[in-house]
């Protein structure tokens, strides 16, 4: 599966349209310009978040090299999810259940990519990441629409620890 980071350019936003369009977003992690004709769209909103249809994907800002992203909505830009790139070979996902959601989804192997979300809980002086591995979001890396995706197979946590 393509490697969203390389797919993006590390931007996405809205569908094509031939017009150099840009967003820019004041984020929890500074001012991002985002480039709209790679936006994503979620025809179907993230559960718990209907209005929210167009993002962009960014690497975060930071003096360290991190494999954690930025799922920015756009309009309106209020919401955003840290996400991590899943990589199908980890085999945390069994291949089986992935399959299944491709074809539920209408999605070609080789036009998509897979991304989980983080969540970062303060444990005392220290803080524990997890992902939900229940929920992926698949995203067609091809026609810039993306879906979160509940695995019916319950064997994944929604806070996999990492």
């Amino acid at each position: 599966m393509a490697a969203p980071a390389a797919t993006f350019g590390g931007f996405a936003s809205a569908p094509p349209s031939g017009v150099d369009q840009k967003k820019t977003v004041k984020t929890r992690f500074g001012v991002i310009e985002f480039d709209l004709n790679q936006a994503l769209t979620f025809p179907k909103a993230i559960p718990g978040f209907v209005g929210y249809q167009q993002f962009g994907l960014a690497m975060i800002p930071s003096e360290t090299q991190s494999s954690f992203m930025l799922l920015q909505a756009l309009e309106p830009d209020d919401l955003s999810f840290i996400v991590l790139p899943y990589e199908p070979a980890a085999g945390l996902i069994e291949a089986k259940d992935l399959a299944a959601a491709l074809q539920h989804l209408g999605l070609a192997q080789a036009n998509c990519a897979i991304m989980l979300i983080a969540t970062f809980r303060r444990m005392g002086n220290s803080f524990e990441t997890s992902v939900n591995m229940r929920a992926p979001i698949f995203i067609d890396t091809e026609n810039r629409l993306a879906w979160q995706y509940i695995l019916p197979n319950d064997r994944y946590e929604v806070r996999h620890a990492l």
